[in-house]
């Protein structure tokens, strides 16, 4: 009954959302010098999420952990994912980028609401930017927050294995060297603007289109990067929030929580494949996190895997579209009257390899440390600058037992998500 109250709620909050936004249909603010050498243009987008969370029943046979510690009501509810003020422009061949987030604003100061904020010039075949924003590193994590198929992102990203390392300062250069291969290279801090300068992060990405045509892509990345972190910088730490947003962390581990060096190497392949309306998409990623626990008085390092495999179908025939400069997919504009409809779906999987009842990276005192999510998804595109979508996670963090003959420690968490999205 308390479930059927809590999504009964949803829906109707949904309702409203739509019933306000469906005949939103904007553009941005564009001002151009009449000699083309000056430009600037103001555009923005807002995401209002609501969610509602299910969590597992405590067990007798073991401490509660995960969404067993949570009432019934917590962290349901609504909340501004994100509200961005955009300001974007060219001056005399210096193109500049300027974001700040007023949603993370209301509880962090600026500068630290600031997402991108760069200047950049042509060099070569591509272009060399300076200052805050994603370093070259995976299909999803490059992808923007407003043409992401799912509410999330995967494991493989900053929400998971480079975890709360999403925008970073310093140099970065990207070029198409041939029409269908793409390169990346960055050297950065790990900071972002509001921080000392300290830590680095270096490595590069690859994208490679064996097939490009329009309605048939098939894309191949590979990527690379070496995070160095130390006492004053963002650490280097792989964690993974199963159960959407509002849902429950777990620590994958941290690099250095031993002793010695904090850093962290990862390699990540992706594969991803559209035809017509439907696209197929996965990335693979094993990470090294150096001396997050010790055997003896000796420091381990830990090998985190994380994958995840996603499809999408728009009901409607409307296909994607690839964003070369990016080296990832776009959403479309809807074709027809009452817009475009997507069914898309996931599954997610990431796992501390070395935990176990001896090592304890994960610090569980447990003999595993995995997690995983399945989400399915609907989006409707009312225009093309409205999107409601709606999140079913379906989540489990498995962490093994505590001794021989000790249950399996699991938690099962659920939870629905419901967002309206308007962007101009």
């Amino acid at each position: 009954m308390r479930y059927c109250l809590k999504f009964s709620s949803s829906v109707i909050l949904a309702y409203f959302s739509i019933a306000s936004c469906y005949a939103a249909n904007f553009s941005g603010l564009k001002l151009k010098s009449t000699d083309g050498n000056v430009e600037f243009a103001l555009n923005g987008r807002g995401h209002f999420d609501v969610h509602s969370l299910y969590p597992d029943t405590a067990s007798a046979d073991y401490p509660a952990f995960g969404s067993q510690l949570l009432s019934s009501n917590d962290r349901d509810g609504f909340n501004w994912r994100r509200t961005y003020a955009t300001l974007t422009g060219k001056i005399y061949g210096v193109n500049f980028k300027f974001e700040n987030d007023f949603a993370v604003n209301a509880t962090t100061e600026f500068p630290h609401s600031l997402r991108e904020a760069w200047v950049s010039t042509k060099l070569g075949p591509g272009q060399l930017t300076v200052g805050q924003f994603k370093p070259y590193r995976g299909m999803e994590e490059i992808t923007s927050s407003n043409e992401l198929t799912l509410m999330e992102r995967p494991s493989t990203s900053s929400t998971g294995i480079y975890s709360g390392r999403q925008f970073l300062t310093g140099l970065g250069y990207r070029a198409l060297i041939k029409d269908n291969i793409g390169l990346g290279i960055y050297v950065m801090s790990l900071s972002h603007f509001g921080l000392p300068i300290e830590g680095i992060s270096y490595g590069g990405r690859a994208v490679w289109l064996p097939i490009d045509q329009a309605g048939h892509i098939l894309h191949l990345g590979l990527s690379l990067s070496r995070d160095t972190a130390n006492k004053d910088s963002i650490s280097a730490k792989a964690v993974d929030v199963y159960g959407g947003r509002q849902g429950i962390s777990q620590s994958l581990g941290t690099a250095g929580a031993a002793s010695g060096s904090p850093n962290q190497s990862t390699i990540s392949a992706e594969l991803a494949y559209s035809i017509g309306s439907a696209t197929l998409q996965s990335e693979y990623a094993l990470s090294r996190l150096d001396h997050t626990h010790s055997v003896g008085k000796e420091a381990k390092d830990s090998t985190i895997q994380a994958f995840y495999l996603q499809g999408s179908w728009f009901v409607t025939g409307e296909h994607v579209v690839y964003k070369k400069d990016r080296g990832a997919f776009g959403k479309p504009k809807p074709t027809r009257k009452w817009g475009a409809l997507e069914l898309a779906g996931r599954y997610d999987f990431a796992e501390n390899l070395q935990q176990s009842l001896i090592a304890d990276p994960c610090r569980t005192s447990t003999s595993k440390c995995q997690v995983q999510v399945i989400t399915f998804g609907v989006n409707w595109y009312p225009t093309p600058n409205v999107r409601f979508m709606l999140n079913y996670y379906i989540s489990e963090a498995m962490l093994g037992t505590s001794g021989l003959g000790a249950p399996s420690h699991k938690d099962h968490l659920s939870a629905l998500s419901f967002r309206t999205q308007i962007n101009f």
